[in-house]
C-alpha cells in the first residue's frame, strides 16, 4: 500500500508521553520506570535503543531480571487486570528497588496512560522504597501534546528531583539547551557544537536533553547562559532555569544551527552572550563551506545541476527555517511543502511563512508533503520510510530515525560538519539526477 491510498499518513507524531520517557533516557547515567502495561512500553524501549544505545551487545542481551522482559531500556512494572482494580503500588515499590541495583544515578517514573486512572501515589512509593538516589516523578505525561512538550516536562521533573545548588556563573561557558536524543545524529551536533564553541574560547559544561550525566548535570548553575539550539525543546526550560537559578538565555533569530549561515548566526549569538569573539569559528565555518562548494561542483559537474529539484519538509520551525532557506538559497532547490506539526504561532513561524510568501511559494506553507510530489522529503523516520516505499521520493531523517544505524564515524546534523553531512544525504538520494 502506498502513501496516496493512506489517510493522511503525515498526520502521525510521537506526543508528549513518548517525549516524557525520552527525556528521562537522554541522561547518560540515568534510568525510566514505565508504571504501566507493556504494550505502553515496548516500542519505547526499542526506540530508545535506537536513538542513544549505552551497553555492549553482551549486556543488551543479559536483561532477564524482573521487570525488564528482555529489553535493556525503560523496564514497566507490567500492570495486568488485578492491579487496575486494586492498585499496583506495592509492584512499583519493588520494581524501584530492582532498578536501582543498576546503580543508576538519576531515575525517572513515569505514569502510563492507563496508570494515572489508578491514582497509585507514586510519591509514596518512592519514598517506601528508600532509595538513595533523586527520583522524578511525572504523575501525568503530557499526553496528546507535542513530543518536544513532554520531553521539557520530563527535564523539568529531573532538574527538580536533582535540586541543584546555585553556583557561581564562569565566565565564557555555556549550557546548551534545546536538543534532544530524539534528534538525527545528536551526539555528532553536540561534539560540533562543542567544536565550534572552543574555537571562539566557549566551554559547553552540560548538554540538558542530550546524553549529559548526572555530574555535568551539577555543573549546569556554572555557565554564563544557556544557549538554545532548538526553541520548540528550550521555551519551557529555558524560562524555568532562569526563573529558579537565573542567568540569561542565548538564542538565534535564525533557528537551529543548520545549514553554514544559520550556524554562523547561531555562533555570533552565543558568542556575543558570553562576551568572546566569533571570528575563529566564523572562519571555521566559511572554510568548511568553500570546501563542500567545490566538491559539489566535482560531483555533479556543475553547482547548478539540483536547481528546480522540488524539497517537502515535515518538521519542527526551528529546523524548517533554517533547512528550507539552505536548500534555496545555497543549493538551488524549491520549496513545494513546508509542514510544522504541533507547533504553535511564533516569531520564527512567522518569519517563515513571509519568506515562504516573498520567494514566490507561499502555497507550500504547511501543505501535506505526500500531496505535493517533492523530489525530496526531510522529516522524521516514520514518515521517510513512507516516502521511499513510493520508489519516487527522496528522504532523509531529521529526527527520530526509523532504524537503528551503526555510525562508525561520528555524524552531525547541526554546525559545518552537519551542513556537509546534509549536502552529502541530498546527492546520494537524488543520485539519479546526476546520470541524468
Amino acid at each position: 500500500m502506498t502513501y496516496r491510498r493512506m489517510q493522511d499518513p503525515s498526520g502521525i507524531h510521537p506526543d508528549g508521553f513518548t517525549g516524557a520517557l525520552l527525556a528521562g533516557e537522554s541522561v547518560l547515567d540515568g534510568a525510566v520506570i514505565l508504571h504501566g502495561p507493556t504494550g505502553c512500553r515496548a516500542h519505547h524501549s526499542v526506540m530508545s535503543e535506537h536513538t542513544f544505545p549505552r551497553d555492549d551487545v553482551p549486556e543488551r542481551l543479559n536483561f532477564l531480571e524482573p521487570f525488564y522482559f528482555g529489553q535493556p531500556r525503560i523496564p514497566t512494572t507490567y500492570l495486568d487486570g488485578d492491579d487496575f482494580v486494586f492498585g499496583a503500588r506495592e509492584k512499583l515499590v519493588t520494581a524501584i528497588r530492582e532498578i536501582v541495583k543498576r546503580n543508576p544515578s538519576l531515575l525517572t517514573i513515569v505514569n502510563s496512560p492507563g496508570a494515572a486512572l489508578i491514582g497509585d501515589n507514586i510519591t509514596q512509593a518512592v519514598a517506601e522504597s528508600g532509595v538513595p538516589i533523586p527520583c522524578a516523578v511525572i504523575e501525568m505525561p503530557a499526553l496528546s501534546c507535542s513530543l518536544a512538550e513532554g520531553y521539557q516536562q520530563g527535564l523539568v521533573s529531573a532538574l527538580q528531583a536533582l535540586s541543584l545548588p546555585p553556583l557561581t556563573p564562569e565566565a565564557r561557558t555555556v549550557a546548551l539547551v534545546g536538543l534532544s536524543i530524539a534528534h538525527q545524529h545528536w551526539a555528532g551536533s553536540v561534539a560540533e557544537l562543542r567544536r565550534l564553541l572552543g574555537l571562539c574560547g566557549i566551554e559547553v559544561l552540560c548538554a540538558v536533553g542530550a546524553g549529559s550525566s548526572v555530574e555535568e548535570y551539577r555543573r549546569l548553575l556554572r555557565a554564563a547562559c544557556y544557549a538554545v539550539v532548538h526553541d520548540e525543546y528550550a521555551d519551557l526550560v529555558g524560562p524555568w532555569l532562569t526563573e529558579h537559578y537565573g542567568g540569561i538565555v542565548a538564542a538565534s533569530d535564525a533557528g537551529a544551527p543548520l545549514g553554514f549561515d544559520a550556524t554562523a548566526r547561531w555562533v555570533e549569538a552565543v558568542a556575543r552572550a558570553v562576551d568572546a569573539d566569533p571570528a575563529p569559528a566564523l572562519e571555521d565555518i566559511f572554510a568548511e563551506r568553500r570546501r563542500v562548494s567545490r566538491l559539489l561542483g566535482q560531483a555533479t559537474g556543475s553547482s547548478a545541476v539540483l536547481k528546480g529539484m522540488t524539497f517537502a519538509i515535515q518538521a519542527d520551525p526551528s529546523i524548517a527555517m533554517p533547512l528550507a532557506r539552505w536548500l534555496y538559497e545555497y543549493i538551488g532547490m524549491l520549496p513545494v511543502a513546508v509542514e510544522t506539526p504541533d507547533s504553535r504561532e511564533t516569531p520564527l513561524t512567522a518569519r517563515l511563512r513571509a519568506w515562504l510568501s516573498d520567494i514566490g511559494c507561499a502555497e507550500a506553507w504547511q501543505a501535506p508533503w505526500h500531496l505535493t510530489d517533492p523530489d525530496l522529503l526531510f522529516a522524521g523516520g516514520q514518515q521517510v520510510a513512507l516516502a521511499k516505499a513510493t520508489d519516487r521520493v527522496g528522504g532523509i531523517e531529521v529526527m527520530l530515525p526509523a532504524r537503528a544505524c551503526l555510525d562508525i564515524v561520528p555524524k552531525a546534523t547541526l554546525g559545518a560538519s552537519g551542513a556537509a553531512w546534509l549536502v552529502e544525504q541530498v546527492l546520494r538520494e537524488l543520485w539519479w539526477v546526476l546520470w541524468v
